[in-house]
């Protein structure tokens, strides 16, 4: 009930702003692995994905995110939405806040679709972030994932970033885990170009080891 409300108080922010100007962008992208917090959702295998985001001159934003998946015949596509706001809240500060429902439009089993609190803070280059779910995928509960990230510019075309996650769930704590990564980025010929290592300290899981995943991007 929370959670839905609060995406009611964020849809109600952003039609306050239909009288502004919307801007619209989006992204094609595809990647050797569908990596999430460092868990793989292709079986190891290449994703589509895509989105699409709204936004008003304010901040307010509403966004749309899809990929393909692999659960093992148990699903092939994921579908999110995203209502939120971002901006400066200071100087060399911005802030990132809303509320996110993950869908899975062909997944059978119960707890496949969940919601998702979801809050950041950017100093520059560095950020700090939280998301909460008081019932996260499959049913299993309070979950919290407390992050960092660091973005290090090497050239004018060229940035490494880097990524920390802890993933909490509050109900079962045997469950909890790290998440990890470096990304090198770059754009050539108007494509964005990435080569990531992503890692989890989750032991004896195919699906969670040390893996180098590339990708390419389209923004419009």
């Amino acid at each position: 009930m929370t959670l839905g409300l609060s995406g009611l108080l964020l849809a109600a922010g952003l039609s306050s702003q239909t009288a502004q100007a919307v801007e619209v962008s989006g992204d094609i992208t595809i990647v050797s692995d569908y990596a999430f917090r460092g868990i793989s959702q292709t079986d190891e295998a290449p994703a589509l994905q895509g989105g699409l985001t709204l936004a008003t001159e304010s901040g307010w934003y509403v966004s749309v995110w899809g990929s393909s998946v692999d659960f093992g015949g148990q699903g092939t596509l994921e579908l999110d939405v995203l209502f939120g706001w971002s901006g400066d809240i200071a100087e060399d500060w911005t802030a990132d806040v809303g509320i996110m429902r993950y869908g899975y439009p062909n997944t059978e089993f119960e707890g496949s679709n969940f919601w998702e609190l979801y809050g950041s803070v950017s100093y520059k280059d560095l950020t700090f972030g939280l998301a909460y779910s008081d019932d996260y995928y499959a049913n299993s509960g309070n979950y919290y994932y407390v992050y960092a990230g660091y973005s290090l510019a090497l050239t004018d075309n060229l940035a490494l970033d880097f990524h920390l996650g802890h993933n909490e769930y509050a109900d079962d704590s045997s469950a909890s885990y790290l998440d990890y990564g470096v990304t090198l980025s770059t754009e050539v010929l108007g494509l964005g170009l990435s080569l990531a290592y992503v890692d989890t300290d989750i032991k004896d899981c195919n699906l969670c080891d040390s893996r180098v995943i590339f990708g390419v991007s389209k923004a419009f």
